[in-house]
């Protein structure tokens, strides 16, 4: 069973099942099946780095350049005026954003703690720059996405991007995909060993486990993942600008992992849903929402210290 703990066996099907059903009760209201769909799409972003700085150990505040690459990569392969298969340009934009993240990782992972944070955060600031500056890329508006994929298999196609129904069932599919494929990795063999290397490295390179080779694969795979939530968000609006390769998308993936129980893969579903629930209620409530936001945010890591999986573990692991 890839499910170890109680509480994932209970917790993760609930939510599914009930996310299920959220566009038949919302039926008559786009606004907000678009809206839930774009807090699946940011807790699959939000589940890559909690992976990376939960399960691996790399702290990262240059997640975000993923994200940005996921968007531009698509726009900047797929024709303008035409439409493109879905499938065709996922496998496209993830090889490309893997090799990219396989580049970058060799340079970064080369460094350790501090060093590590502010390498990953300056290469993700220096993309940042460089496509808010960029001309060819639209600058600070970024580019559109004027023609929306298709998605046929063999000619059959049972999904329109256009209709967000469809749409949300395909970000919901991506989230039940990533959340199953990282429990399997953590329960494999290599999983274990990156358990160890975060544990106890010294001992773990005695054994004779190349650590560097380890951190590197989770690297390259946190980052591909996270590079196709961007690639999902980006389709969603039609359009990717240089806010998503931002330093505060990667604060804010963070702050949501934190909150949703670091290192447990699926409290990050739990930590987004939270936190965008807690923004979308104290927007609408004042014109001073940053400050009720950040009081909950520290009330709720004071009280949850190890998150609100860890909570529910506490009362469900009995």
């Amino acid at each position: 069973m890839i499910f170890e703990k109680r509480t994932e066996r209970i917790i993760v099907p609930i939510f599914f099942i009930l996310a299920l059903f959220v566009p038949l009760f919302l039926d008559a209201n786009s606004f907000f099946v678009n809206k839930v769909s774009t807090i699946i799409i940011m807790s699959i972003f939000v589940m890559s780095l909690d992976f990376l700085v939960g399960r691996v150990g790399l702290i990262t505040l240059g997640h975000a350049l993923f994200y940005g690459l996921g968007g531009y990569l698509f726009v900047i392969l797929s024709p303008e005026y035409e439409v493109v298969n879905f499938w065709v340009y996922t496998f496209y934009i993830c090889i490309i954003s893997a090799l990219i993240a396989l580049v970058i990782g060799v340079v970064v992972l080369r460094t350790t703690g501090i060093y590590f944070i502010m390498i990953t955060l300056a290469i993700s600031q220096m993309a940042f720059y460089y496509f808010f500056d960029s001309l060819k890329y639209g600058g600070d508006d970024g580019l559109y996405i004027y023609m929306t994929p298709e998605t046929s298999i063999f000619g059959l196609s049972f999904l329109n991007l256009d209709d967000p129904q469809h749409f949300y069932y395909l970000a919901l599919f991506s989230l039940f995909n990533t959340l199953v494929f990282f429990k399997v990795v953590l329960r494999s063999r290599f999983g274990r060993i990156v358990e160890a290397t975060k544990q106890n490295p010294d001992r773990t390179e005695a054994l004779g486990y190349n650590i560097f080779a380890f951190r590197l694969t989770c690297y390259v795979i946190g980052s591909t993942l996270g590079a196709y939530a961007g690639f999902l968000f980006a389709l969603q609006y039609g359009f990717v600008n240089p806010s998503f390769l931002a330093w505060e998308m990667s604060g804010t993936a963070l702050v949501m992992s934190i909150l949703g129980g670091l290192g447990t893969i699926y409290g990050a579903i739990l930590g987004t849903f939270t936190y965008e629930g807690l923004q979308y209620f104290f927007e609408h409530l004042t014109e001073e929402w940053l400050l009720f936001m950040g009081s909950a945010i520290i009330l709720m890591v004071i009280l949850l210290r190890k998150g609100i999986a860890g909570y529910l573990e506490k009362l469900l692991e009995k």
